[in-house]
């Protein structure tokens, strides 16, 4: 893959991790293509910022609006940001591009022959994907996050730093699992829902809960409008 030119579409404080395994990867990060303009925020780092930093270690990347943006040769598609709500995104970009998404694993990461990762999906450094897991478009697994064998993660779920995902489980679609969140085995957990840092899950959550603590309990109903 050296040498190919990675594209990523939108902007979110998770861009310095993408950065970090495009490097790791021998990939040039080319573009940066907004579809919004950057979210304020008052402990975030503006993405000029970002690029500076980016500066000291290779080619800056060039930032475009969608409107602005044509597919170009040797290059590679991955979504910026890692909330939920990036499927109306891939939907803008499938109706107007019709692209094939990459999928940015890092070489720290293991990733078992025996799993199935689908188009767009991120894997962060030194997570661990079982033998018979599946993860489904555009799921994003950060920095020292374990997925069991056979579990199945539904497309646009997002699983941050130092999770424990047991095995057998099926996760459904959107789900956030949070920071050092643990799950126990041959769980089922609804779409849309919301594990906080922490928690700990011993049984089945419906769609659109929010589940805080140990063990994790409902609190309330997050299902979008």
């Amino acid at each position: 893959m050296s040498g190919q030119q990675l594209v990523i579409f939108g902007s979110s404080n998770i861009l310095s991790d993408l950065f970090d395994c495009a490097l790791a990867n021998g990939l040039i990060v080319s573009k940066i293509v907004l579809h919004t303009p950057e979210p304020p925020g008052e402990r975030d780092i503006a993405l000029h910022e970002r690029i500076q930093q980016w500066g000291q270690h290779g080619p800056v990347p060039e930032i475009l609006d969608l409107a602005d943006f044509t597919p170009g040769e040797n290059e590679l598609y991955l979504l910026g940001p890692t909330t939920p709500t990036r499927a109306v995104l891939e939907e803008q970009l499938n109706q107007r591009f019709k692209l094939q998404f990459h999928t940015l694993i890092h070489p720290r990461a293991y990733v078992s022959p025996l799993a199935k990762l689908a188009p767009g999906v991120f894997v962060g450094a030194n997570s661990v994907i079982g033998p018979g897991a599946v993860l489904g478009r555009h799921v994003f697994i950060n920095r020292g996050v374990t997925i069991g064998h056979d579990t199945h993660i539904g497309a646009f779920s997002r699983v941050q730093p130092g999770s424990n995902v047991g095995g057998l489980s099926r996760i459904g679609h959107s789900v956030t699992i949070a920071i050092g969140a643990t799950l126990l085995e041959r769980l089922v957990i609804g779409d849309h829902a919301f594990i906080g840092a922490g928690a700990v899950v011993i049984s089945d959550i419906d769609a659109g809960a929010l589940m805080l603590g140990i063990p994790a309990k409902f609190k309330k109903s997050v299902l979008p409008s």
